[in-house]
C-alpha cells in the first residue's frame, strides 16, 4: 500500500487534519502526519519512509520566502513551519516523491520553484474568494473553475463545474518549473502542476463526504496515474 506523508501544522484543528487522513484512505493510501515542528533530520527520515507527500493548508506563507516584504495583513504566519515544508518539498522532490499540494500547499509549490504570491487578493481587486462568515477549515463558498484538457488538473476537477473556496492569497507567479492549468472565473489560478507534482487551490478534502469525485487528486497521488 501506498504510504502518503501529510505535513500537519501545529495549530490547526483535528477535525481538518481528519479531512485530509480520510481522504488518503479513501483514495487506497495509507496516511502518516509529518508535524511541521519536525527539524531536517527527522524530516529525512520520515520522507524516506513514505512514498508520497500532501502539502496540506494553513496560514499564509511568509512573503520572505518569495523575496518581497509584507504589503498585506497576513493571517497565521509560522516560519518554522515555512521552513519544514520547504525542506520536506525540495527533499521529496529530489528523490522524484509524487506531492499534492492544497490551498497553502499549491502556493508553497510555486514559492519553492521561484514563483510569488498575491499577498492579499481583495487589495488588488479579487472578491468572492473568501467568505469571512464561515469556518475556513469547512471552506463553503463555492465558484467557477476551468481547466485545461488533457491536465492533471483536469483530472482532480473530475468535471464538476464549480470547486469550493476559502483564501486570500493566491499564487501570481508559476516559477521555473510548474504551469498554471486551471482558472478561476476571474483569472486567479486554481492550479499548477507539472510532471509528478499537482497543486490545488481548493479544499478536496473538504468535499468528498458529499461527492467522492474529489477523491480524484488523492488517487493521482497514492496511484501515480
Amino acid at each position: 500500500m501506498t504510504v502518503i506523508g501529510i505535513t500537519a501544522g501545529s495549530t490547526e484543528r483535528p477535525a481538518v487534519i481528519a479531512a485530509y487522513v480520510r481522504s488518503v484512505l479513501g483514495a487506497g493510501g495509507t496516511p502518516v502526519l509529518l508535524p511541521t515542528v519536525l527539524d531536517p533530520s527527522l524530516v529525512d527520515e520520515a520522507l524516506h519512509r513514505v512514498d508520497a507527500l500532501v502539502l496540506s493548508g494553513g496560514g499564509d506563507v511568509h512573503p520572505a520566502e518569495y523575496g518581497e516584504v509584507p504589503r498585506a495583513s497576513l493571517e497565521s504566519v509560522d516560519r518554522q513551519r515555512d521552513r519544514m515544508e520547504l525542506y520536506a518539498l525540495r527533499t521529496a522532490m529530489a528523490s522524484s516523491k509524487r506531492v499534492l499540494g492544497i490551498c497553502r500547499g499549491a502556493q508553497l509549490l510555486a514559492v519553492a520553484t521561484g514563483g510569488s504570491l498575491i499577498q492579499d487578493l481583495p487589495a488588488e481587486g479579487y472578491f468572492g474568494h473568501a467568505d469571512e462568515s464561515h469556518d475556513r477549515g469547512y471552506a463553503t463558498l463555492r465558484h467557477g473553475i476551468k481547466a485545461e484538457v488533457g491536465s492533471c488538473a483536469e483530472r482532480a476537477v473530475a468535471g464538476l463545474a464549480e470547486v469550493n473556496s476559502h483564501h486570500h492569497q493566491a499564487i501570481r507567479n508559476v516559477g521555473d518549473t510548474l504551469t498554471a492549468t486551471a482558472w478561476s472565473h476571474d483569472g486567479i489560478i486554481e492550479a499548477i502542476e507539472s510532471p509528478g507534482l499537482l497543486g490545488l487551490q481548493w479544499h478536496p478534502e473538504s468535499l468528498i463526504t458529499t461527492d467522492n469525485r474529489h477523491l480524484e487528486p488523492f488517487r493521482w497521488l497514492v496511484c501515480g496515474e
